[in-house]
């Protein structure tokens, strides 16, 4: 069998479409230079698995040739980079009616800021009442989930058995079995965390060889490229380079990769992840016993740098309220959830059906939670914990808070426009969605004018039910913080900070603010979360 050398002969692959096809199994298909169609193979072990992936070809007439593996991605990327760059952008628009690249923003925000200023003008009393309601159904319907994920985290306690958590021996007795699993590493300016990255990843209890790690940068920044190429990287590490496009998003950079998938599972890891060491064991048991709709397992997110100021300690209390309780909440009762942009692991299968992310959606992570169960799948809560790093500062807070809220109204607002979204799904999940997603982000708008609902001149009933909601509201949120913090490690001067709890979400209501400036401007700008900054790193 001739070597093909791609340093001397102009190799163009065909058929696009088989692009991750190629990829998985080693091989491609082009013409030679006598037009003759020819096929490139990397294991010439493999030829009648080939042949048989080949059947509708006349096999025969193939001229076989060698391939070296790091060839085979060089012409790939050579032949396909365009296509897949289109694909990654386009694709779910071309799936989907209302996307967020096809929302008309300028015409939403114009709209949002017209009839809000003129309710607040004309319709003050009815403005600042529905302000009001909005304002406590939300944290009744907040409440509500969490008392539902404190019993169970009860009724779990008192019957979960004891577990065989031998991971080792597990993999030992099925490392035959055991499916490849990819693991997306987006990476973007995270020089500082490369090395703490890798080493997470080293850490992780799964058969090496069946690991299958996808760095992916931007094929622009310098920086992290220069930085990877003096590291000696895991030879299960692939680092795949996202030509320059717009729009420069997370979700972008994710669906150009998919491109070279090899594993039946794929869970997303960012650059200062601390991932439990058996995080994938326990995803793929969950699998294993979860119906076939549970297409994603969420794993728990908090920080490992809670207690380096204030800032940080109230994120980490938010974080434990969303991700133990209040999206647990939405699980146990079969409704829609937002999913975290990270240790979130996917059935690959069902991702690539429902044309993976919205490469517009600056939260994406939310965007696709609500459209997995749009097409009749389900999410479940993982049992199994990551550690991130936390904004210390109040300016990369607020630049993360902008992007999760401006995508927050992306989200909702595809929903809103799409009426085949609300057939799909029952009026509880409609109702959930319009609640959680967008009665929250709301929230965060109209707190100021509900801090100063006293310097107008309101119908006495408007005061009547901010004293209900504004009772109800400092109950909810006092109490589910201190919850919260009665089962973390605490001191009791934590317990004193919560007298500024409140102010926590005034800046929320900042964030909100630019979000809403963002999404006429500039919606599909990815704000980035410096990292590696922590004292913790230190």
């Amino acid at each position: 069998m001739d070597f093909l050398d791609p340093s001397t002969e102009d190799i163009t692959a065909i058929n696009f479409n088989d692009f991750n096809e190629y990829y998985r199994h080693g091989y491609l298909l082009f013409y030679n230079s006598q037009n003759q169609l020819s096929c490139g193979i990397t294991n010439q072990d493999s030829v009648g698995t080939i042949k048989d992936i080949l059947k509708n070809f006349d096999v025969d007439s193939l001229k076989f040739y060698r391939l070296k593996e790091t060839d085979l991605v060089l012409i790939l990327e050579k032949s396909f980079n365009k296509l897949n760059t289109d694909r990654a952008i386009n694709h779910l628009s071309t799936k989907l009616k209302h996307t967020a690249k096809t929302a008309n923003y300028p015409k939403f925000t114009l709209g949002f800021i017209t009839l809000f200023i003129a309710s607040l003008i004309f319709f003050s009393n009815s403005f600042n009442l529905l302000n009001n309601v909005i304002y406590l159904v939300q944290n009744i319907f907040k409440a509500i989930l969490f008392k539902r994920s404190v019993e169970f985290q009860h009724q779990e306690n008192f019957t979960k058995k004891d577990l065989d958590c031998n991971y080792a021996a597990k993999i030992k007795s099925n490392l035959d079995n055991m499916p490849i699993y990819t693991i997306f590493v987006p990476l973007y300016k995270e020089v500082k965390k490369l090395k703490s990255i890798i080493s997470a990843i080293d850490n992780i209890n799964y058969p090496k060889e069946k690991l299958d790690v996808k760095f992916i940068i931007e094929g622009d920044d310098q920086d992290t490229i220069k930085a990877l190429q003096i590291l000696s990287l895991p030879r299960y590490v692939h680092v795949i380079k996202v030509p320059f496009s717009l729009p420069r998003t997370k979700p972008k950079a994710m669906n150009y990769a998919m491109a070279y998938v090899k594993g039946e599972y794929l869970c997303i890891y960012d650059a200062e992840d601390r991932p439990d060491p058996d995080q994938l064991m326990k995803a793929l048991d969950a699998f294993s016993q979860l119906s076939e709709e549970y297409a994603c397992v969420q794993a728990r997110l908090n920080f490992y740098n809670k207690t380096e100021n204030i800032l940080t300690k109230f994120f980490s209390i938010e974080y434990s309220l969303w991700f133990d309780y209040l999206i647990k909440g939405l699980s146990l009762y079969d409704l829609p959830l937002t999913l975290g942009g990270t240790s979130n692991h996917f059935k690959v299968s069902v991702l690539k059906k429902i044309g993976a992310w919205d490469a517009y959606n600056v939260t994406e992570d939310a965007e696709l939670g609500v459209r997995l169960y749009l097409n009749g799948y389900k999410v479940h809560l993982l049992d199994s914990e990551t550690l991130e790093e936390s904004p210390v500062g109040l300016k990369n807070w607020l630049l993360q808070r902008i992007r999760w809220i401006k995508g927050f109204i992306q989200t909702i607002y595809v929903f809103m426009i799409s009426p085949e979204n609300h057939r799909k799904l029952g009026w509880s999940k409609v109702f959930s969605v319009y609640i959680f997603i967008g009665f929250s982000s709301y929230s965060f708008f109209c707190m100021p004018w509900l801090i100063s609902i006293f310097l107008l001149d309101l119908h006495k009933y408007v005061y009547y039910s901010w004293i209900i909601n504004t009772t109800f509201s400092l109950i909810y949120v006092y109490s589910t913080a201190c919850y919260i913090l009665k089962r973390q490690k605490v001191y009791p001067a934590d317990f004193v900070i919560l007298i500024l709890w409140p102010l926590y979400f005034v800046l929320h209501s900042i964030a909100a603010y630019l979000a809403i400036w963002e999404i006429a401007s500039k919606p599909f700008k990815w704000n980035k979360t410096e990292h590696g900054v922590s004292m913790s790193d230190l």
